[in-house]
């Protein structure tokens, strides 16, 4: 069907042409050239610290600590299964918990995600996803006790996440309002404990697309709500849009996240991963249908008119398609351009603003980060911790003329990581970060298995294009988006680690498969 249309036959003569021939040449030899390169060399070879942070005294003290507390646990597990021998509640385990659906560590891990996503903003706290952190941290222990899970040390999440922690921490030290600094240290323990969990359990491709199952439904279910609040009406607030500027644009839709930029940024992170879901549902009825449904949310984010996502999605879109096929990359854009005359007038009034100088949200921004540089300049090594109460206490004497109200963090994740954590936590997360990027990469040239192809394709999509975000707004200031980074983060490294262990030919158990 879509050869014989003129989209298909427009690519077709694309394909024969002179053109795309020189283009594919020089392509070629400019591809040979850099594969061969320093530069690229450096980029894939393994890293040369984390061995040594292996064997150092602090991993093996880590370790130790961890083998000890499974050990106790174990024990305790033993003889409590001596004593149950042939008890009422040993059957009940046997014949209704082992094996289930419901009752197992994914399910809940799964569920929690999913929860946390699609409960409204109102009836929202953070201290449920601290509970829930701890919680699963320690039922994940007491599995590896009972020895249904292996131990996952410290030392195998790497060496920069370490340091970011230890950055998170010590800027208590340095902080302008402790107890506040305390109170937004609990979300980094959050988000950190989250990313444990998911890359310390998520081994298998089964559990993945498990767990990418679970953010499905609540990428849908979030997107079904967006929708019922443009049904419903949504307020225009001055403190989200230039109203002179952006006539005609209504508002903005937020989902179950109470902001649309927070909603936005949601989306950008959660919607490849889930449309991996989608795509390897094995049966075509179920399928197509769920395929189909990635639609809504992609609906959902033109509503919520935020135009820092809009282009971070544009981005993971490209990175999609030119990790799955190249060839596809002209036909996405000759799609994208033919999208054009289809937008909403509103959507184009929000696009055409982002080119506007007289824009006031884009302006702010500029007279906010003007101020924030000079922060920068008098904080760089220590930071002034952790928390907007410290910012706020520091802010004023550094602001601008035109950002001196309504000011609660520098509007970008890089400038904040310096502001509160110094340069140790600046480093030691972009480092996390680009490792993660190449780390993905690398594995998606190591495998040939399709979901996890697609799962790193997704990922790494994420991870960059919400990276893009993370230049133009402060994504971790609302804590929901600030796990679900962590969480992305989290399924790339379990991602990452199916296929390192594909590559042994090692089973969830340690055993060779061959």
């Amino acid at each position: 069907m879509l050869s014989s249309s003129v989209l298909g036959k427009t690519y077709y003569i694309w394909l024969q042409s002179g053109t795309f021939v020189l283009l594919q040449t020089i392509f070629g030899a400019f591809s040979r050239a850099f594969s061969e390169s320093t530069i690229i060399h450096w980029f894939v070879r393994d890293s040369r610290v984390e061995p040594i942070y292996r064997q150092s005294l602090f991993a093996r003290i880590f370790k130790a600590i961890l083998d000890f507390i499974t050990c106790v646990i174990g024990r305790i597990f033993s003889s409590i299964s001596k004593a149950a021998v042939g008890s009422v509640s040993a059957a009940f385990v046997r014949r209704y918990v082992k094996g289930s659906f419901f009752i197992n560590f994914e399910t809940i891990l799964g569920g929690f995600i999913c929860l946390m996503f699609i409960i409204p903003h109102d009836y929202w706290s953070n201290s449920y996803a601290l509970l829930a952190a701890l919680g699963l941290f320690v039922l994940y222990l007491l599995m590896v006790g009972a020895g249904k899970r292996k131990s996952f040390y410290l030392h195998d999440m790497g060496f920069p996440i370490l340091l970011f922690a230890f950055a998170c921490v010590f800027s208590i030290a340095f902080s302008f309002d402790r107890s506040d600094s305390f109170r937004v240290l609990l979300f980094y323990v959050t988000a950190l404990l989250l990313l444990y969990v998911i890359s310390a359990d998520i081994t298998t491709k089964e559990r993945l697309m498990k767990l990418l199952g679970f953010i499905y439904v609540a990428v849908i279910i979030s997107a079904l709500f967006a929708f019922y609040q443009r049904l419903t009406g949504v307020a225009v607030s001055a403190s989200l849009t230039d109203l002179e500027i952006n006539k005609g644009v209504p508002g903005r839709v937020f989902g179950t996240l109470g902001n649309p930029n927070n909603y936005a940024e949601f989306l950008v992170m959660m919607t490849p991963v889930a449309a991996v879901f989608a795509a390897n549902i094995k049966r075509a009825w179920m399928r197509i249908p769920l395929c189909m449904g990635i639609l809504l949310p992609f609906g959902a984010l033109l509503m919520t008119y935020s135009r820092s996502c809009w282009i971070s999605m544009m981005l993971a879109c490209i990175i999609f398609v030119y990790y799955a096929d190249k060839k596809l990359i002209p036909a996405f854009f000759l799609i994208c351009v033919a999208a054009f005359p289809f937008l909403p007038d509103s959507v184009m009034i929000r696009i055409q603003s982002i080119f506007n100088s007289q824009d006031t949200s884009s302006m702010f921004r500029i007279y906010i980060w003007s101020g924030t540089i000079k922060i920068v300049r008098d904080y760089f090594l220590t930071g002034i911790g952790l928390g907007p109460a410290s910012f706020a206490v520091v802010y004023p004497d550094y602001a601008n003329i035109h950002a001196q109200v309504g000011v609660p963090h520098s509007h970008m994740v890089y400038m904040e990581l310096i502001i509160e954590l110094g340069v140790l936590g600046f480093i030691s997360f972009m480092w996390f970060m680009l490792r993660l990027w190449k780390d993905s990469a690398r594995s998606l040239l190591r495998t040939s298995d399709k979901m996890s192809k697609l799962a790193l394709i997704a990922c790494i999509s994420s991870l960059i294009a919400i990276s893009f975000a993370f230049g133009a707004e402060y994504v971790w200031y609302y804590p929901r988006t600030f796990f679900a980074y962590f969480i992305l983060a989290g399924i790339s490294t379990a991602a990452i680690r199916i296929v390192s262990d594909e590559k042994a030919g090692k089973t969830i158990d340690g055993e060779h498969t061959l």
